[in-house]
């Protein structure tokens, strides 16, 4: 009873005093953060007021806005700026706005930008540190010896055969869904995915045909993960330190369960055959290289291949599909150009054929810069560095130290009417060697990157973009649909896509 007594004694003391200092101890951690939050002001350098729980970037947390979208509102907010400061929840870091500045980034002084900003856990995801788009340092320069050859010119002739083949699929496909809706980057995916499946692996993915195939079901787990994956993965992004307390595994276990089976009963059925497969696989298990290979490190590079393979491609396919859609003088243009091209080939589609249709060529960098896939770089210092910019005639270095997040918002640049006059307006003869007025050497245009890190598999997605377009043009014209809504980005996805779809028909076509 005593001891009862004394301590409700001891409780009714510390009570208000504990309340007391809870609130103290609020105030000084408002108090610090607010300070914190003057980093960039102490350094004259412009930028959006931040949050105290999530600095700039609660939009993106909370899915609301897009992290391209974004990014364009602080770059139409501060013109003229050659960077911006920003807050990645509690960590500084920079919006690149000059061309100069990005081709610093990105090229002329990578060893200090070598890194995206994209944290993985190794144990989480023992495959994904194989992917060259991830990983930094050491892992970064092995994947990426192993994978350029896959990617080579040769290579690509090689493989051609094999994505006609698909492409006859992709247009039976649509053949069968004449003058009906259809989602332009939902039927990319299906051709990717199985065209990718053919190439890699020699494996055919039955896509057209069944929409639950097993490889549609992995490819879209791992861009579309569960719910607490989601939230547990941006909490990292936004909060890297968490890396080493959240195991988070960014692609699904049982994709990657699915790969390593994949490969290893590939790599047995391959040990009995008398002849060689001509697919990626293949390519890199006959690469000479002093790096050892072990079934974990192809299913990494097969995982890599197969993933950088069919998602960025489909959206870029399925936009330009759209895109055709809407301007039909263009797709009227382009259809010109390749019957043209047919009477000097003997009427066949070739690798040499398609690589020499320019208009083309124009019309696939036209829909890359207005959408591209990935409408802003995740870039990180790795290295402390100087960023420089020119304040009343004198030129002035902001340090900027290693690990600060470093972004490019590629989609605002690339439609800056500054270096594309009506960017809005799809309009390919602005890629026309004879037309062109942006200045080569100037970083305005760079869908799959640019410097050592440029996208290593971007001959393959503009060979199976291009032939699957000639041919679809060769059988089809392409109509708005009229339940099309406009364009809304969708905020939850990785890759810029449109939140209501694409919707378009196609017609058969009449050739004289």
């Amino acid at each position: 009873m005593i001891l009862t007594v004394t301590l409700l004694s001891v409780l009714a003391y510390i009570a208000p005093r504990l309340g007391l200092l809870v609130t103290v101890a609020g105030f000084a951690c408002r108090a610090l953060l607010k300070l914190h939050f003057q980093h960039w002001r102490r350094r004259n350098v412009p930028g959006p007021e931040p949050s105290l729980l999530t600095g700039n970037l609660g939009p993106t947390f909370s899915q609301t806005k897009h992290l391209a979208e974004l990014c364009d509102e602080w770059y139409h907010e501060y013109p003229g700026e050659p960077f911006v400061g920003f807050y990645k929840v509690f960590t500084p870091g920079v919006m690149i706005r000059a061309p100069d500045l990005v081709k610093a980034v990105l090229v002329r002084d990578y060893a200090s930008f070598s890194a995206n900003d994209f944290p993985v856990d190794a144990e989480a995801d023992p495959l994904l540190i194989y992917n060259p788009f991830v990983v930094d340092g050491d892992r970064w320069r092995k994947s990426r010896q192993l994978l350029s050859p896959l990617y080579t010119a040769s290579r690509m002739r090689q493989l051609f055969p094999a994505m006609e083949r698909i492409c006859d699929q992709l247009v039976e496909y649509v053949g069968g869904h004449v003058g009906r809706d259809l989602e332009a980057k939902a039927v990319s995916a299906v051709f990717t995915t199985q065209n990718v499946a053919r190439c890699a692996f020699s494996v055919d993915a039955d896509c057209f045909r069944n929409p639950d195939s097993e490889w549609r079901v992995m490819g879209r787990k791992v861009f579309q993960p569960s719910l607490l994956a989601g939230i547990k993965y941006m909490l990292v992004l936004f909060l890297p330190f968490l890396t080493n307390v959240l195991s988070v595994s960014i692609t699904p276990k049982e994709v990657n369960e699915w790969m390593i089976n994949l490969v290893s009963g590939l790599l047995k059925e391959r040990k009995n055959r008398k002849k060689e497969t001509e697919d990626q696989l293949q390519t890199l298990l006959n690469t000479k290289s002093k790096i050892e290979l072990n079934e974990e490190l192809i299913a990494g590079q097969a995982l890599s291949f197969f993933t950088e393979g069919f998602e960025t491609s489909s959206a870029a396919l399925g936009f330009l599909i759209y895109s055709l859609a809407a301007n039909p003088h263009v797709q009227d243009k382009l259809y010109d150009e390749i019957e043209q091209a047919l009477k000097s080939y003997d009427n066949t589609v070739s690798y040499d054929m398609v690589q020499k249709l320019d208009y083309l060529d124009w019309t696939l960098q036209e829909s890359l810069r207005i959408k591209p896939p990935l409408g802003v770089m995740q870039k990180q210092a790795t290295k402390d560095y100087i960023l420089k910019r020119e304040i009343n005639g004198q030129l002035e270095g902001i340090w900027i130290t290693a690990g600060t997040p470093v972004l490019i918002p590629l989609l605002s640049i690339q439609n800056d009417p500054s270096y594309f006059p009506n960017p809005d307006e799809f309009r390919p003869e602005r890629f026309d060697p004879r037309e062109k007025t942006t200045d080569p050497g100037r970083m305005v245009y760079f869908p799959f990157g640019e410097g050592p890190r440029m996208c290593v598999g971007m001959r393959f997605a503009q060979t199976q973009i291009k032939l699957a377009l000639v041919r679809l043009m060769l059988h089809f014209r392409i109509v708005v649909s009229p339940n099309h809504k406009p364009f809304r980005m969708d905020a939850g996805k990785f890759p810029v896509e449109s939140r209501d779809g694409l919707l378009v028909r196609f017609e058969k076509r009449k050739r004289g």
